[in-house]
């Protein structure tokens, strides 16, 4: 993204809020980790046509606790978002997982339907934000909502409303610093700073906040506008909401994302001991021998699935952070494997020769009860010769590389073993999980594969037993359909 420089002296803020509901002014944040990466201006975060530009050409979708959300600009100056219960796309004797049902939701919401369908959609809440031009530099954006009183009693969560008016507030001061030339040239004149006054809810009825445009980032905007609802938070890490396409919707501190599953961007990485896309025949005409995987498992004390297995490095993007970057990041703080973040510090690509990391190959969105994430997904080709993967030892407890075709049958009688206990969130009918192979099957083959790596029985670690991490798996389903579809890969 390549914004011009008066949109980037627009788009770079210093926030002063004020309010009618606050007796004192906040002060402001100033964060000390910005990396040469960081993008921190509205345009380049949203694009320098304005925040999930696509949100405002066709029907998008997101997800947030119990909602699909349903988002719309039916004129240019207004944004609208319903709020749909994730349940009314629940059908009679199906056995979606509820992965599964909030991928259904985001699916339906994200596309245009005829009048009668729409109006047979269960809607139970509606935010509708709307700016306007008061003055020669002053904007007014107001959010409102509206909610269907329903039989169960159950109020639309208030501390949600309060979280998703800011993100939408976000969405209009992109529209307004962005697609209107003269407020450009305002911003440039020095004491003629835009002024914007946002009416949106606060815990408690609404709140007035003043945003004056001058020379700060993106981070302390978000920062100014969280303050209120709870100035802890505010000082966290930022990461980015997205739709059904990947597009940013807004950012939000990092907590709201966890209390609210909100879809989110994150990363997911195969690390590899040889290269998947290694194509050469063997003797024999056929490919040569598949890499080995690593595979770690997480420690005991994990707060989230410990002792658990996972055949991936994953990670959440900050906000504005490139998934190249998370990608080499990640990779660095989980498994000290740094060669990529050095070529990215070093101004290289993923196209340098000595860059071990791929470019991005594909996305997937997964949904569990927990976790709802547009996760990019790469490969590290690790150089065992000269990299010692060195990880953090209140992390992981174990660590090594297990051959290809291993992981694959370990990671179906794992998927098995959630199905059982009726906790797996996918359908049971994807390609991976379809009935072709039956857990006997899979553990015939698991005994033939020890014979053939010259495995004991007594094995410390059983391949067979290894419970991996859900989310994990529901990468790897999606990894193997890629690979099913690229003749050339492994």
């Amino acid at each position: 993204i390549h914004p011009n420089k008066a949109t980037m002296k627009v788009l770079l803020l210093f926030i002063a809020i004020s309010s009618s509901l606050l007796c004192e002014a906040v002060s402001a944040f100033a964060t000390n980790h910005s990396r040469r990466h960081r993008q921190l201006s509205l345009s380049s975060i949203f694009g320098s046509n304005g925040a999930a530009e696509s949100a405002s050409s066709m029907m998008t979708s997101s997800l947030a606790d119990e909602y699909a959300i349903r988002t719309q600009s039916d004129r240019p100056n207004e944004l609208r978002w319903d709020f749909v219960p994730i349940n009314n796309f629940a059908e009679e004797q199906n056995n979606a997982g509820v992965g599964t049902l909030a991928l259904k939701a985001l699916d339906s919401c994200g596309h245009h339907m005829a009048q009668q369908e729409r109006d047979a959609m269960i809607k139970k809440h509606s935010l509708q934000c709307e700016w306007s031009k008061s003055s020669a530099n002053v904007w007014s954006i107001n959010v409102g909502r509206t909610t269907k009183e329903t039989d169960d009693g159950n109020d639309f969560p208030r501390e949600l409303d309060c979280v998703l008016s800011r993100i939408m507030v976000q969405y209009a001061l992109s529209k307004i610093t962005t697609t209107n030339p003269d407020s450009e040239e305002e911003a440039q004149k020095g004491d003629d700073a835009i002024l914007l006054h946002v009416t949106l809810p606060l815990p408690e009825g609404l709140g007035c906040q003043q945003i004056s445009l001058s020379h700060e980032n993106y981070d302390d905007c978000v920062r100014h506008l969280f303050t209120p609802l709870n100035s802890e938070y505010a000082q966290l890490e930022l990461v980015d909401m997205v739709n059904n396409n990947g597009d940013v919707l807004g950012s939000l501190p990092r907590p709201y994302v966890h209390t609210f599953n909100i879809l989110h961007r994150g990363i997911g990485m195969i690390v590899t001991n040889k290269s998947i896309f290694d194509t050469n025949s063997n003797d024999t005409g056929g490919k040569s021998s598949t890499p080995d995987v690593y595979v770690h498992q997480r420690t005991s004390t994990k707060r989230v699935f410990p002792s658990l297995y996972d055949m991936f490095v994953g990670g959440v993007s900050t906000s504005g952070e490139d998934a190249t970057w998370t990608a080499a990041r990640e990779v660095a703080e989980e498994l000290g494997l740094k060669r990529a973040l050095r070529v990215l510090e070093q101004g290289g690509d993923n196209n340098s020769l000595d860059n071990p990391l791929s470019n991005e190959l594909f996305q997937c969105t997964i949904c569990t009860s927990y976790n709802r994430c547009v996760v990019s997904m790469f490969a590290y080709t690790c150089d065992t010769s000269s990299e010692t993967i060195k990880w953090q030892e209140e992390e992981v407890a174990w660590g090594g590389w297990v051959p290809y075709d291993v992981v694959e049958v370990a990671g179906k009688l794992s998927i098995d073993r959630l199905k059982e206990k009726g906790v797996w969130p996918g359908t049971g009918e994807d390609n991976y999980e379809d009935e072709r192979v039956t857990n006997d099957e899979s553990e015939a083959k698991m005994k033939d594969l020890k014979s053939k790596y010259n495995i004991d029985e007594q094995q410390e670690r059983p391949w067979e037993s290894w419970d991996f991490v859900p989310d994990g798996l529901l990468v790897w389903v999606a990894w193997l359909k890629w690979v099913e579809g690229n003749a050339d890969i492994l």
